[in-house]
């Protein structure tokens, strides 16, 4: 029953917040990986950010959803692999995907995106 409610609050978010919250998870993702004291929630949160993609997947640009099929995918196999001595790889690259969705999303303004609008 719980995932159901949170699919209901979830689907009420535009495409912008729905690609944040995940953003939000693949950070938490980052920070927790490379602690063993973490990996039932490392855990969980592969599974809820991969479940998040395929909830927001119907909403996002077309131009995005490779990104996210990617994203989906590595995140699955992540998830059956894990917990895997490659931590800090792990954290490194949720880092980077949480990244690229908050830009995707337009929530996150690049240095280069910056210099661009300042001329």
């Amino acid at each position: 029953m719980e995932r159901h409610s949170l699919y209901e609050r979830f689907k009420t978010l535009s495409w912008q917040q729905q690609l944040g919250n995940i953003a939000s998870t693949l950070s938490n993702i980052s920070r927790y990986a490379g602690s063993p004291a973490y990996d039932e929630l490392t855990k969980l949160s592969l599974r809820e950010a991969a479940l998040a993609i395929d909830w927001c997947a119907p909403n996002v640009p077309q131009e995005f959803l490779i990104d996210l099929a990617t994203m989906h995918r590595e995140l699955l196999a992540w998830w059956q692999a894990f917990p895997v001595e490659t931590r800090s790889l792990l954290a490194l690259h949720t880092r980077h995907q949480s990244d690229r969705l908050l830009m995707m999303a337009g929530l996150m303004v690049t240095e280069v995106n910056q210099s661009i609008a300042c001329v």
